[in-house]
């Protein structure tokens, strides 16, 4: 009877034994819960605290003992390997090196310079814009007159004339005329000079300069009959606004007193349509040139 409940007692040790062997890494979790519930070990909050390092690879500094702390004093190898160290949790220490870059990668993180990050997709396609207002070109102030054969043989004088109204002060007036002019010398000893010029309200322009155009003919020429298209052209500024009686007139050159030219034998128009353009001009400048 003895020896049978011997037996029997070993028999559950065996199978006891058995079973705590193959379940050993359950009783022991379920132990160290118990434990947990009545001594005073940090095991859990190192747990916490292992986990909240493990979970957030922004994270610097821990502390074991309290909550997470930031400075910029540089990491050692023991606030590397905090995470680990006096807990058992984490898995093998890291290395010098490792450790290193480690500490690299998170002061650049603090600091804000990290790695360039990839170049992001081209963003959508804006909206068409509104249609603009159209543009203003203000029309041209122009006047066109025009003579048919006006066959003139005057020598001096208004040779022809035409009105202009001029809307502003501020602005010029352009001329361009355009006709056939001759000059002979009437003598073989003199030598010829005529002059062709224009007048606003009876007087030449004076800003910037008088607008006309000269003829000599020296004495061995005083047999040649050469008839010349020419074309005049200037610009006046300084002209009040209003009517304006624009002229074309001849004379004498403005070296004839000095030198002696004669008259000679002008002509103006000789068979061919004489015209005259007048336009006003607003300029970006006040002044038209400087004086040489």
């Amino acid at each position: 009877m003895a020896k049978r409940s011997t037996f029997k007692t070993l028999t559950c040790a065996v199978m006891l034994g058995f079973i705590c062997y193959q379940n050993a890494e359950m009783i022991s979790n379920h132990v160290v819960g118990w434990l947990s519930l009545w001594l005073p070990i940090k095991t859990a909050s190192a747990t916490h605290y292992a986990e909240t390092y493990n979970n957030d690879p922004q994270t610097t500094e821990m502390n074991i003992e309290g909550p997470h702390t930031h400075t910029d004093k540089p990491h050692d190898l023991d606030d590397i390997q905090g995470k680990a160290k006096g807990t058992n949790i984490t898995g093998p220490e890291l290395t010098e090196d490792e450790v290193k870059v480690t500490r690299q990668q998170c002061d650049a993180d603090r600091r804000g310079n990290g790695k360039q990050g990839m170049k992001g997709e081209s963003g959508q396609r804006g909206l068409v814009g509104m249609k603009g207002a159209s543009g203003h070109c203000p029309p041209r102030h122009i006047l066109q007159a025009t003579w048919r054969a006006l066959n003139s043989n005057h020598f001096e004088g208004p040779l022809l004339s035409t009105i202009f109204v001029k809307e502003f002060f501020g602005t010029a007036l352009r001329l361009t005329w355009s006709g056939d002019l001759r000059l002979k010398a009437n003598s073989e000893d003199v030598p010829a000079c005529r002059r062709w010029y224009f007048t606003f309200n009876g007087n030449e322009c004076v800003n910037p300069h008088p607008i006309d155009a000269q003829l000599y003919t020296e004495t061995q020429m005083y047999l040649d009959n050469i008839h010349r298209h020419t074309t005049i052209d200037g610009m006046c500024q300084g002209l009040f606004n209003g009517r304006v009686l624009i002229e074309l007139n001849i004379g004498p050159c403005r070296l004839t007193q000095q030198l002696g030219f004669s008259e000679g034998y002008p002509f103006t128009g000789w068979d061919t349509t004489t015209s005259l353009i007048v336009e006003e001009i607003h300029l970006i400048t006040n002044k038209l040139g400087e004086d040489n």
